[in-house]
């Protein structure tokens, strides 16, 4: 039985397996200060999906992996050497299309998953636009779960960072402890606080200027980071995304999904 991943199928083995559900990863190619490697966002994001497409067909279920898309949004590292990025637009456009492409070939369930913060309200915003395409019923069920929110278990990170860290460094070390700098390990801080303080409350959003936030493109320590972390981190992920290409593979389609009929 094929494990659900396009990228090593062959034709008879895709009409064969007869996806359900597509689960599509889309991550980003950036700079992550002298420890990580710029396609970090990338291994990362394409190793929970494939993690969590491979469970669910585990159990089952009948799951498709589409290739992970590399590169996304990304105007907060403009001041950072070949950060790369599309426009929002131009990643609706990509999103929208592939998700046509899909409805064609008789997919009715996506699952997207999220492995870089600037991509995701662009996501939202094109899941919108997918729906108001199509009248109540048509087209196909969109969802999307974001890399955060997948991290069953947080208390694995001693150093909370929202970049470059503890944790992005754990989950390197697992999957690809061969471009991890180990002998740059050290305590990267934190840039300039905006001067206006209500910007650093809650309930207030901006695009921040990353050379700012983080001057070395990482924040945080790094030296408590471990492999054994971040396989922690990796599989908590997969186990999330999985449990839910599951349920999104068994429940019948229907005009009224995900809701009862």
């Amino acid at each position: 039985m094929s494990n659900g991943i396009l990228m090593e199928m062959t034709i008879e083995d895709v009409r064969a397996f007869g996806p359900e559900v597509v689960a599509i990863g889309i991550g980003s190619v950036e700079p992550h200060g002298p420890v990580l490697p710029y396609g970090t966002d990338h291994w990362q994001c394409d190793a929970v999906v494939r993690r969590a497409v491979i469970l669910a067909n585990e159990q089952d279920a009948r799951v498709l992996m589409y290739p992970t898309l590399p590169i996304g949004n990304n105007v907060n590292f403009k001041a950072f050497p070949f950060a790369c990025r599309i426009g929002v637009q131009t990643l609706m456009h990509v999103i929208l299309d592939i998700i046509s492409a899909l409805e064609e070939d008789g997919i009715r369930k996506i699952a997207l998953f999220d492995g870089h913060g600037g991509n995701t309200d662009t996501i939202r915003a094109t899941m919108r636009a997918h729906v108001g395409r199509n009248r109540p019923g048509e087209g196909a069920f969109v969802c999307l779960v974001s890399y955060p929110s997948a991290l069953s278990k947080p208390p694995l990170v001693e150093d909370v960072s929202d970049h470059g860290g503890e944790s992005e460094t754990s989950r390197m070390l697992h999957l690809r402890e061969d471009l991890v700098r180990k002998d740059k390990f050290d305590v990267f801080p934190w840039g300039q606080k905006p001067a206006v303080e209500a910007l650093a409350g809650e309930g207030v959003y901006f695009v921040k200027p990353w050379h700012l936030h983080i001057p070395a493109s990482a924040g945080g320590d790094v030296r408590k980071a471990s492999a054994e972390k971040g396989k922690g981190l990796i599989d908590g992920a997969a186990e999330h995304l999985g449990r839910l290409l599951v349920q999104l593979s068994k429940t019948p389609w229907s005009e009224t999904f995900p809701y009862e009929s």
